[in-house]
């Protein structure tokens, strides 16, 4: 394949730097599945408001009424209005029709939080833990799950899917404040009020974090 190399150093800076362009060649795994209406679909779903959105990709579902891709779309369209049983009906059917490998952990995330929305929490987490075994690095699954947890009161579960979002990114303050309201209703207030101490360190504006905070302070030093 013919390669291309584009200088693109400053030339006060001096700091050396180029474009590398191969005609033909796939610079990234997500182009290997690439089309015109794919793009397009996506483009709607992030420009429109939802219930536009909606209708548009509609007309196109039933003119490519075969495309993983276009229900993946509605279905979360279909979860930003609030209706997350319907947009589950469109994530299983994108489901069934061998949507790429990339885009399946996509998939589980997003029915896992149409479960979650819907109060199914343990099959919320069923659904989650497949998306996991296919991609171990998702913080929204992990998210999710934790969230589920939470409402089972599976506390140790849900904090340890949160440790697991702090491994892959230890800088997410609202994780922390989520394992501190775990350990608050474990009754461990010296573990809550570390986690809540480490979270507004790094984002004062979690509100739920602050109160809690201030209240396990007040009960552990009365």
């Amino acid at each position: 394949m013919e390669v291309i190399v584009i200088n693109t150093m400053n030339p006060e800076l001096e700091i050396p730097a180029f474009y590398t362009i191969i005609p033909g060649a796939h610079f990234r795994e997500r182009a290997l599945g690439n089309s015109v209406c794919m793009f397009a679909t996506k483009h709607i779903a992030n420009t429109y408001d939802p219930e536009t959105a909606v209708s548009k990709l509609q007309n196109i579902d039933n003119i490519l009424p075969e495309k993983y891709y276009i229900k993946f779309y509605l279905g979360s369209c279909l979860l930003a209005i609030n209706d997350p049983g319907t947009a589950l009906s469109y994530f299983k059917k994108s489901l069934e029709l061998e949507p790429a490998d990339q885009d399946i952990p996509s998939i589980y995330s997003y029915m896992g939080i149409c479960l979650k929305d819907m109060g199914e929490y343990r099959n919320a987490v069923s659904v989650l833990m497949k998306g996991e075994e296919l991609d171990a690095e998702r913080t929204d699954i992990y998210n999710s799950m934790g969230f589920c947890y939470f409402k089972l009161k599976e506390h140790e579960k849900a904090i340890d899917c949160f440790k697991k979002v702090l491994r892959i990114n230890p800088g997410s303050a609202i994780d922390y404040a989520n394992i501190a309201s775990n350990y608050r209703e474990m009754v461990k207030p010296v573990e809550a009020i570390q986690y809540y101490e480490t979270a507004l360190s790094i984002d004062p504006g979690i509100d739920f974090a602050r109160y809690n905070l201030e209240k396990l302070l007040t009960a552990y030093q009365a």
